[in-house]
């Protein structure tokens, strides 16, 4: 039986690759929004040229207007859809944030820390209370938080580590409510990206994101869920263990040098939170904060 998916942020970047892959390789029927009408529409076309693909129905929403949000959710919950997916995937943060590179949090307009928080944390919020209800009414479901590593460590800015803290902890809380209705919440962190809108060398490509995606919902069984619940699973490990790369990865090299660099990582989220521990070594912001990395997101215009 076919499987329905809500993607949000599907126009470009993590989020496209998220409604591609679901649709041509998992053949899912996947309600894909965004502000972009005419990505969403390149999109569709693509799907629709794939042969043996499932569907993308494309639905312009801004993520910012709760009226149209309710809209969507109730036409396509009202009209018999079982939907066994909810990607939150629609982010407005490294756009608010890319011009100003170099500065620190004082020195940088409120309205950045707003990008970080509105579309992110409270857009997947809000798409989460209106979805759920008919996960819940079906028995079955799956909310997934597209987050980062910054959740943790020091990354870019105050307000990207805030939000990325924020939906991690929005699918562990949510997760927590859910127990009692066999609908689950976990949070994905991809690692640095390769899309239209980040740069970074060797990174991960929109296409390796969306199978992360596909190998929870198609190959993980519901004891790895079940330990999964609420807590954050890195593509790198996904990748691993359900055994997809990236299409030029034909060794795997690609593979193995992610899961060593993501040790570090990893270690931190399972120690002691940094923020709890005195003797943690804090990170120098101009690390991941100097107008240097405002290369790296050539993609995040205002639009």
């Amino acid at each position: 039986m076919q499987k329905t998916a809500v993607v949000t942020g599907a126009s470009r970047g993590f989020g496209r690759g998220i409604a591609s892959v679901l649709s041509m390789e998992g053949e899912y029927k996947v309600f894909a929004t965004a502000r972009n009408k005419a990505a969403l529409g390149s999109l569709k076309k693509e799907v629709d040229d794939f042969k043996g693909a499932g569907e993308v129905i494309p639905y312009v929403l801004d993520q910012n207007n709760d009226k149209e949000v309710e809209k969507f959710s109730e036409e396509i919950t009202n009209g018999n859809n079982k939907i066994d997916l909810l990607v939150n995937s629609a982010y407005q943060g490294l756009i608010a944030m890319t011009p100003h590179f170099g500065k620190r949090f004082w020195e940088r307009p409120i309205s950045v820390y707003d990008g970080h928080m509105d579309v992110g944390v409270r857009s997947s919020y809000v798409m989460s209370k209106l979805i759920v209800p008919n996960m819940i009414s079906n028995g079955s479901g799956l909310i997934l938080q597209i987050s980062s590593y910054g959740g943790f460590v020091y990354l870019f800015d105050a307000g990207y580590g805030v939000a990325h803290a924020a939906m991690d902890r929005l699918s562990y809380d949510m997760a927590t409510e859910l127990k009692d209705h066999n609908v689950r919440a976990i949070t994905m962190h991809p690692g640095a990206g390769q899309t239209e809108i980040t740069a970074f060398p060797d990174g991960e490509s929109p296409t390796y994101v969306g199978r992360a995606v596909l190998s929870l919902m198609e190959q993980a069984d519901e004891k790895f869920l079940d330990k999964t619940n609420g807590k954050t699973v890195f593509t790198i490990d996904l990748a691993k263990k359900f055994d997809f790369r990236e299409d030029y990865d034909a060794d795997g090299s690609v593979n193995d040098a992610r899961y060593e660099g993501s040790r570090q990582y990893k270690k931190l989220m399972l120690s002691t939170l940094p923020q709890y521990d005195i003797e943690t070594p804090l990170p120098n912001y101009s690390d991941t904060n100097n107008e240097g990395f405002a290369d790296l997101f050539k993609g995040a215009k205002q639009k």
